[in-house]
């Protein structure tokens, strides 16, 4: 599956949850490469990234509490986990994610 179909997948399940358990947001999001490796000055001559396991991240945020259901590369589901709230998770996930879909808009 390309990477469009499986994001199109992943906002599907997003709307499902969103309209089933009426939370106050949900957000589809890519995990942002990770550098492992630099070399060089000022212009780096060598650079390498690796991407971290899960891929993709759905995040249905309620009031006091989140969760975030884990998905690979080519879409395949890795679980999910109940979080509370703070202001480091929400940096975090900002800081690491980009934002595919959000409801609602």
């Amino acid at each position: 599956m390309n990477t469009k179909k499986i994001v199109k997948t992943l906002i599907k399940f997003a709307r499902r949850e969103y309209s089933e358990k009426r939370p106050l947001s949900v957000r589809v999001l890519r995990v942002k490469e990770a550098q492992v490796f630099s070399r060089g000055g000022p212009i780096k001559t060598l650079r390498l990234n690796q991407m971290k396991n899960p891929y993709y991240l759905v995040v249905v945020e309620y009031k006091k509490q989140m969760r975030i259901y884990s998905y690979s590369l080519n879409g395949v589901s890795s679980g999910a986990e109940n979080l509370d709230i703070t202001k480091n998770l929400l940096d975090e996930i900002k800081k690491k994610t980009v934002k595919e879909y959000e409801f609602p808009k």
